[in-house]
Formats: structure tokens, C-alpha cells, sequence
């Protein structure tokens, strides 16, 4: 699976970018469902945090349970930790040629996320990920852990 990265606007010129105003971002969208149904979002491809990461107002929209929920903690760059909780969710993607689906332990957090983040548990455990820069580019394989419904159109 192919996804482009998306271009975001900066309020200030980026320096090593030769004052460019523009940031291309790995995000890809990925609808994560619960009981109540789906939410789509733009999410953050990084291979840096471990686990895959979600508001826990998604949680509570999609009438996932965190009542009595595992938790986790980890991290952030500058060393802020945050701490979530553990649930089970049904995650799709799609680029329109392939679509894969499975359902992955995720973190829930109420700490403010810019974009979910897909980390190595949940999501990347799951695909092989080569990353274009030049390219802008994010290609996805399933790997041989991957469990869930892999369909080419």
C-alpha cells in the first residue's frame, strides 16, 4: 500500500528547509471502530513510540470500554511522560488499490495529542514500512504477523 504525506502549512519559515512554509508530514488515514461505529482520522506514522496511540475521546465515542483497562506510560520527546489505557479496537486502512483490517491492542490517552499516533505495537508490528523522504512517500506491506484481512481491489 502506497500513501502520499501530506503537506501542512507553518505559521514560520522552516530554516532547513530554505524558509519553506511547508512541512510534509508520514500521516495516513486510518478509521479505528468500536461499538458505536467508526472514526476517521489522519494519523501520525511513527516508528519511534510503542504503542499505537488514540484520544480517549475516541474511546468514549466509539463506546469502547476503558473501565478497569490495563495501563500503559510513556515518554514524549522532552521527556513528559503520558500515561493511557489499553483496549481492543477494530483499525482499517485503505489506498484505495489494497485495504487491510485487524483488530490491535491501542492506547487511549486524555493527555492532548497533535494527530493518534500508529507506534510500533498495534500497527507497525503488523506491515513492513519503508519510508521515501525524497519521494514523500509511506509504503506499507503486511507481514507475516499480520492477522487480520488484507483485500487488493
Amino acid at each position: 500500500m502506497r500513501f502520499p504525506y501530506q503537506a501542512r502549512h507553518v505559521r514560520q519559515p522552516i530554516y532547513p528547509l530554505g524558509g519553506s512554509l511547508t512541512r510534509h508530514y508520514p500521516l495516513m488515514p486510518l478509521i479505528v471502530s468500536g461499538p458505536n461505529g467508526g472514526w476517521l482520522r489522519d494519523c501520525l506514522l511513527d516508528s519511534g513510540p510503542d504503542d499505537t496511540l488514540f484520544p480517549e475521546a475516541a474511546a468514549i465515542a466509539l463506546g469502547i470500554d476503558l473501565t478497569g483497562a490495563p495501563t500503559g506510560r510513556a515518554a514524549r520527546a522532552g521527556g513528559i511522560a503520558i500515561q493511557y489505557s489499553y483496549a481492543s479496537a477494530n483499525l482499517r486502512i485503505s489506498d484505495g488499490q489494497e485495504t487491510c483490517e485487524w483488530t490491535a491492542v491501542i492506547g487511549f490517552t486524555k493527555s492532548p495529542l497533535h494527530w493518534p499516533t500508529l507506534g510500533q505495537t498495534g500497527f507497525l508490528q503488523f506491515f513492513d514500512l519503508t519510508l521515501f523522504g525524497a519521494r514523500r512517500q509511506i509504503f506499507l506491506t503486511p507481514n507475516t504477523d499480520f492477522a487480520g484481512r488484507h483485500v487488493i481491489h
